[in-house]
């Protein structure tokens, strides 16, 4: 049994860790709720019962103003179920627009029924193989999770918001489910061993990172020989929507005028928001992974009922389409984004 501070999350508690940073060993210090790294002489202390190992913070809030809207939402989580707790945590938000609170609350209400497709994307390629440990990068409000623990032996969800992870524990508790396994770390700097996942999902979650490449390294040390990292990224150069700004062209732009053009049009912030070609994703995730696999992303037909007309009527367009020669080409280029299938070939 590995060392534990007393007030972890049940969940975490026969989970190894590592330094983030080294990736030696973290001990326990004497009657202290956090892990320590000799190596690094470095603290990770905890919040909540949920251990915080990032190098660095998230980039639209400092460690300070993470920790206060965390506190927020912990006063907040017993008053709300998960809509109003949503809606209320957007209320305090000095970057989000008014205009667009209400789009990014119905798309985290809708999140399950994208999780429900993930998974079915992410089973029809693992239909042989025996998938144990997962590890989801970029959790958020817990969509995937709530699915996934039933699924598979054990999993855990990561982000780089502490706020997010105790924001996601409304979604366990309103559906009756134990809170699963939490942990606050940077993409780029995971604080467990080598080989420790048979699978990684970032779904939404690539174009929000500092530093894609290391962390597309970091999956690939994590991951066990034969494993697979699932990625669902968006389409710089879609025909739609930027899903972030709900503004037509962003990616056609330079991207230094991007930000700029979404305060403009939209007064939302942009600055940290990378989105990539099929050939710039292709490129980055070959570095790490021989083996690749590109596919478009089908809609949920139960999300679609939930969708604006016009929007449902671009939905049902696309659908039609990405099946059919020679569309399905044509909108691997300039379709909404993608599945990336990465796998780690087995070592002799």
């Amino acid at each position: 049994m590995y060392e534990r501070p007393a007030s972890l999350l049940p969940s975490l508690h026969d989970i190894e860790f590592v330094c983030p940073l080294c990736q030696g060993e973290l001990v326990v210090p004497f009657e202290k709720e956090s892990y320590y790294c000799a190596a690094c002489s470095r603290n990770y202390e905890l919040h909540g019962g949920i251990p915080d190992f990032r190098v660095f913070p998230d980039r639209f809030l400092t460690f300070q103003e993470d920790h206060e809207r965390t506190e927020i939402v912990l006063a907040a989580l017993e008053r709300y179920e998960l809509e109003p707790l949503l809606e209320h945590y957007w209320s305090f938000s000095d970057i989000t627009p008014v205009s667009l609170r209400p789009k990014f609350v119905r798309s985290a209400m809708l999140g399950e029924l994208r999780a429900q497709r993930t998974l079915r994307s992410i089973e029809s390629d693992t239909s042989n193989k025996t998938v144990r440990n997962v590890l989801e990068i970029g959790s958020g409000t817990g969509n995937f999770l709530a699915l996934a623990t039933s699924r598979y032996e054990r999993v855990i969800g990561v982000d780089i918001a502490m706020r997010w992870l105790h924001l996601s524990r409304r979604r366990f508790m309103d559906r009756g489910l134990p809170v699963p396994a939490l942990v606050c770390c940077c993409a780029e700097y995971l604080p467990f061993p080598d080989r420790s996942f048979d699978l990684i999902v970032a779904a939404s979650t690539l174009e929000f990172l500092s530093d894609q490449d290391k962390a597309l390294s970091e999956c690939a040390r994590t991951l066990a020989d034969g494993g697979l990292v699932y990625v669902n990224t968006v389409n710089r150069y879609s025909l739609s929507k930027d899903p972030y700004a709900y503004l037509w062209g962003v990616g056609f732009l330079p991207r230094a005028w991007q930000s700029r053009y979404v305060r403009w049009r939209r007064g939302a912030s942009y600055e940290y928001i990378r989105t990539l070609s099929l050939s710039s994703l292709d490129r980055l995730a070959g570095k790490h992974f021989a083996r690749r696999k590109v596919a478009l992303p089908g809609v949920d037909r139960a999300s679609m009922q939930h969708f604006p007309k016009a929007m449902r009527l671009q939905a049902q367009t696309y659908e039609l389409l990405r099946t059919l020669p020679p569309f399905d080409k044509l909108l691997k280029w300039c379709g909404p984004g993608w599945d990336a299938m990465l796998h780690k070939d087995q070592t002799s």
